[in-house]
């Protein structure tokens, strides 16, 4: 790989925005798994390529059982038209092989990013709305597979963080197609000095003024998100004393649960506009006989010296857990401390 290609590839920007196909934005919206990628492709090309592009952007998670961000299933070219309503597509191609898909590509693909490709400039294309509203199309395309698979394992990561950001745009609006809750919203400022886009069908399980937590829960499966306030600083913000607290969360509201500590592990992540802390893992209470996962935000509020536990659990025994978990976080990520309804709180 030459010194230019080094630079301008691995500093790529992803020019879906740029390079568009189409100039209007189609009418008909997509269906399906948000997290199924059909996958058009050479099939031997698949074939060669397959387990490094399902590794490096499907990526495994456990909830207890194993899970994955993404799922890719492949289809020949002539599947595409009975595939154009599905929500995630990926085309695969290489410029100095001939054969249906490539040929495809070298049509559709625009000119300046074949030439970027021919150059060594770009390797992969993002474009929203390909064939149907809501759709997200990936096109990895190099001159040849030695370059396909270089310049696959110097991006795969960003490729993954860009694919990963689009599902997470797209669930948040289906999620609010619906309607959310404002009144709760409202409620949420007035009392607790926090609120999130509360989605239509979360009820309050329970809450406390006095001691500043909020528990909001839906069935069918069961899930949940809570927040609780409390006093403290920076010296909180570790693994012991975060599952410690999470520990006595379980104990006020959730029947006695508590973390497999075995199961857990604490990260820093960016969230709310800063450098937090995280901790994922399993919830287990012994007396329901059930363990199930959990992730954790810890966000410390120097301006009321306090620290946001906003809690995400799933109990889905026979049911994939990751798609409510990322229902969950879409939530998470409406959080907002507003600082208003001091007054009502102090005056319990």
């Amino acid at each position: 790989m030459n010194r230019h290609l080094k630079n301008s590839i691995l500093a790529l920007i992803v020019i879906g925005s740029a390079i568009t196909f189409y100039s209007c934005e189609p009418k008909i919206g997509v269906w399906g798994y948000q997290d199924k990628i059909y996958v058009f492709s050479d099939s031997l090309l698949w074939l060669d390529l397959k387990d490094e592009v399902e590794e490096g952007l499907g990526s495994v998670l456990y909830t207890p059982q194993t899970e994955h961000y993404f799922y890719f299933e492949w289809k020949p070219l002539r599947e595409l038209n009975d595939h154009k309503k599905r929500m995630n597509l990926l085309f695969l191609g290489v410029q100095n092989e001939t054969n249906t898909v490539n040929d495809y590509l070298k049509e559709i693909l625009p000119a300046e990013f074949q030439q970027g490709v021919e150059e060594e400039k770009f390797f992969y294309l993002i474009q929203d709305n390909l064939f149907s509203r809501g759709q997200n199309g990936l096109f990895m395309f190099a001159k040849d597979r030695v370059r396909f698979r270089e310049n696959f394992n110097k991006l795969k990561d960003k490729i993954f963080a860009d694919i990963h950001k689009k599902y997470f745009e797209r669930l948040k609006k289906i999620m609010y197609a619906k309607g959310e809750q404002k009144k709760k919203e409202e409620y949420l400022t007035q009392y607790f000095g926090w609120k999130v886009r509360v989605q239509h069908d979360y009820f309050i399980a329970n809450q406390s003024i006095k001691e500043n937590y909020v528990w909001l829960r839906r069935f069918d499966p069961d899930r949940w998100f809570s927040v609780w306030q409390i006093k403290g600083d920076s010296s909180l913000l570790n693994l012991d004393s975060l599952v410690a607290i999470r520990n006595r969360l379980g104990k006020k509201i959730y029947s006695g649960d508590s973390i497999d500590v075995d199961e857990t592990y604490i990260s820093e992540v960016d969230f709310m506009n800063q450098r937090t802390k995280k901790i994922v893992g399993l919830w287990i209470n012994d007396s329901l006989m059930v363990g199930e996962p959990f992730r954790s935000y810890a966000v410390y509020h120097k301006p009321d010296s306090s620290i946001y536990f906003i809690d995400l659990a799933v109990m889905a025994t026979t049911k994939r857990k990751k798609p409510f978990l990322d229902q969950l976080e879409v939530i998470a990520h409406t959080f907002e401390i507003t600082g208003t309804g001091k007054q009502e709180k102090d005056s319990e």
